[in-house]
């Protein structure tokens, strides 16, 4: 069962593409989205991590931070956010498979991934928003970033 508004953030440690380590308390006393993804260097993901990049200043604006969370190995996120220039944490939620990813309540234990979920954190790690899709292939509709962040 996914985690709803007015919950708290499980406590987690995982590693950055870049080796560091990033733990759940780390975004405390700040605005936090974790988007977590599928399959990195699929053509959705893709879509979507870039419109991610593109109004990062939207979000930094807001005073809200990016992290992305995958069930892909390090390496591969490493290379991911390479290619699509990233410069917000993409951790990798690869081993035990899916943990932090089941923790959150948006595993996919069928296809053994991640669901496309955000889930926007007020500064005490409690969620105040989610923004979902629940069908693999579709990108979650970014008008409700654009409506959260007053993005035009």
């Amino acid at each position: 069962m996914s985690l709803n508004i007015g919950d708290s953030i499980p406590e987690f440690s995982l590693v950055n593409y870049d080796k560091e380590k990033y733990e759940s308390k780390d975004s405390l006393g700040r605005k936090t989205m974790f988007v977590f993804m599928p399959f990195p260097f699929s053509s959705v993901c893709d879509g979507e991590i870039c419109e991610l990049r593109d109004n990062l200043d939207s979000f930094k604006s807001a005073d809200t931070d990016t992290v992305m969370i995958t069930v892909a190995a390090r390496p591969t996120n490493e290379a991911w956010a390479k290619h699509n220039q990233i410069e917000f944490p993409i951790l990798a939620d690869f081993w035990p498979h899916g943990e932090v990813s089941k923790m959150f309540g948006c595993f996919n234990e069928g296809a053994g991934i991640s669901l496309r979920y955000t889930y926007i954190t007020d500064e005490n790690n409690v969620i105040t928003e989610i923004i979902k899709s629940d069908e693999i292939g579709v990108e979650r509709d970014f008008q409700a970033y654009k409506e959260k962040f007053s993005i035009s």
